[in-house]
Order: structure tokens, then C-alpha cells, then sequence
């Protein structure tokens, strides 16, 4: 006595392992690109100046040595 009362889904097709599925058919949707190159609402990005400096900022950041952590050991060794 199961209580189990199968689900109608017009959504899933059960296809047997071995056959050949069906080719579904194109959507002739445009992309979403197209879409918003279409609506105009694509908008050009624009180049800011501080952009690039702030990537000349990081590359100086990456390259500077760092000694700060030398001048606090050597305080310490100082107090003991």
C-alpha cells in the first residue's frame, strides 16, 4: 500500500538509453550582447587617468623593498 501517485511534468521526456536523441531546435534569440548593442544601452567604457596610475602605484608598491620588519626586530633585540 504505497501512497506514491507518480508527477506528470509535460517538461521531461523519457527517452530509451540507445536511440538517438532529438535535435532541439534553434532559439533565434539574440545574444545578450546584442541586445544591448541593439537597445543602447552598450556603453563604451571609459578610460580614467587614476587607473593606470593606480597600477603604476602597485607596480612601485611590488618592487620597493620593505625593510621595516629588519627595524623592528633589531628594536627588540635592543630591550632584551
Amino acid at each position: 500500500m504505497s501512497d506514491y501517485t507518480p508527477v506528470r511534468n509535460p517538461s521531461l521526456t523519457g527517452q530509451p538509453r540507445y536511440q538517438v536523441a532529438d535535435v532541439l531546435p534553434s532559439q533565434q534569440q539574440p545574444s545578450i550582447l546584442d541586445w544591448l548593442e541593439a537597445s543602447g544601452r552598450l556603453l563604451a567604457r571609459e578610460t580614467n587617468e587614476s587607473e593606470d596610475s593606480s597600477d603604476e602605484e602597485i607596480t612601485e608598491l611590488m618592487l620597493a623593498e620593505d625593510n621595516s620588519y629588519q627595524e623592528e626586530e633589531e628594536t627588540e633585540e635592543s630591550m632584551d
